[in-house]
């Protein structure tokens, strides 16, 4: 039986770990909407039994593929760009001073400690 003391210290271990590591929690979140959207479209989950290894090595596949013309259709809109500062180094230090850091008509946002774009 669940009693309300021990929901109560679960919800404050579960709000524990969403300050330790908020990224993580972030992450875990999407997770969560993306299982939903596909019991959603497809009335299933993972645990299906329908598929052979080699379907889902298949599924796979295609889902890396996918990703990587993602990044090459970033990677792409970059280099059109005029504007954008081939070579442009933002340092530890110059981040650490800053939350944002414009540079000709870019806004780079904090994401990592050190970002190094060319």
């Amino acid at each position: 039986m669940t009693t309300f003391d021990s929901l109560s210290n679960e919800a404050n271990k579960e709000n524990e770990r969403e300050k330790r590591d908020p990224i993580v929690t972030k992450v875990i979140k999407k997770f969560k909407q993306r299982s939903a959207v596909g019991v959603e479209k497809y009335g299933t989950t993972l645990e299906r039994d329908d598929l052979t290894f080699i379907q889902w090595m298949q599924h796979l596949q295609e889902e890396l593929m996918d990703a990587v013309l993602y990044v090459e259709k970033l990677k792409s809109e970059l280099e059109q760009n005029p504007n954008f500062p081939e070579g442009h180094i933002i340092t530890k230090e110059s981040w650490d001073k800053a939350d944002k850091i414009t540079h000709e008509g870019f806004v780079y946002v904090k994401y990592t400690d050190l970002v190094v774009y060319k």
